[in-house]
């Protein structure tokens, strides 16, 4: 059987996951801590030299990428009315940051390859625990490289989606810190007094989390607030995000697309569509 050319590019010794049997076992310890956290990190899942492969790529593609800046509340929504000033749902903080539509990173991009193995999206789906994974439908949004140069920054918020897969490139020269408040959301609502206390700067409850090249992270976004503090002189901030649903053909709407990548439509290039469902 031919390898894949992103075997290549992960640590298999360390993590597995082309053999099922090893990838269901490491799956199921990292499901255990994802379950309990919505946080699973994988440090060192790409290798070294794939590392230096993946920023380097990564930096040959960014001068195609779409610069936008927002301002919305940290349900990344406009400011609702009938609510105390203070109340965070009145507030609104910024976020700016490049992005790298999908379209722009070629089939021969090690990042490209890593987000079509099938074995990778099986071993993200048994972590977080469900029946079906698929590539996002998105020919944008799918896979993108976010560069986050000085001014850059995601203010808090919550995500809109359930998950988001993520694989460290290069941390900032200075600045561009990941960091999460967790136990803020449930089921059963929202703790917004305890989100006011983040907002006015209470860091009792704050978790950075160490940014090291070449860790695939797992996170759990809709019930965490989080972050990338604002980033200072030097090098950008580089960060491979890899997008899939639990249900297939789950597109963005005209209006993200249009804000975060500065257009609605993809190129005409063949790796404009999304990646196709083939066999484990």
């Amino acid at each position: 059987m031919t390898a894949h050319p992103a075997e290549a590019v992960v640590d298999l010794d360390r993590y597995p996951i082309d053999r099922p049997g090893p990838r269901r076992e490491l799956a199921g310890a990292h499901a255990a801590t994802f379950a309990r956290t919505g946080v699973a990190e994988l440090p060192g899942f790409v290798h070294h030299r794939a590392v230096e492969r993946i920023t380097a790529e990564s930096d040959d593609v960014v001068g195609d990428g779409h610069h936008s800046e927002v301002t919305n509340t940290v349900y990344l929504g406009m400011p609702e009315d009938g609510f105390d000033p203070d109340d965070p749902r009145t507030r609104v903080v910024r976020s700016s940051l490049r992005a790298v539509a999908a379209d722009c990173i070629p089939p021969s991009h090690a990042l490209r390859q890593l987000y079509e193995w099938p074995a990778l999206r099986d071993f993200i789906r048994m972590v977080l625990g469900v029946d079906e994974l698929h590539p996002y439908a998105d020919p944008l949004g799918s896979l993108n490289v976010a560069d986050m140069g000085p001014g850059d920054e995601l203010g808090w918020h919550f995500d809109q989606s359930d998950f988001v897969t993520s694989l460290a490139i290069r941390p900032a020269g200075s600045g561009g810190h990941f960091e999460v408040a967790s136990g803020l959301r449930s089921p059963n609502g929202d703790d917004h007094d305890g989100v006011r206390r983040v907002l006015d700067g209470d860091e009792s409850g704050v978790v950075r989390l160490r940014f090291e090249p070449g860790t695939l992270l797992v996170f759990a976004g809709r019930w965490s607030m989080h972050r990338v503090t604002p980033i200072g002189p030097g090098p950008s901030r580089l960060v491979g995000l890899l997008s899939f649903d639990t249900r297939a053909g789950t597109d963005s709407s005209e209006l993200l697309k249009l804000i975060r990548y500065g257009r609605t439509t993809a190129r005409d290039v063949p790796w404009g569509e999304p990646a196709r469902e083939p066999a484990s």
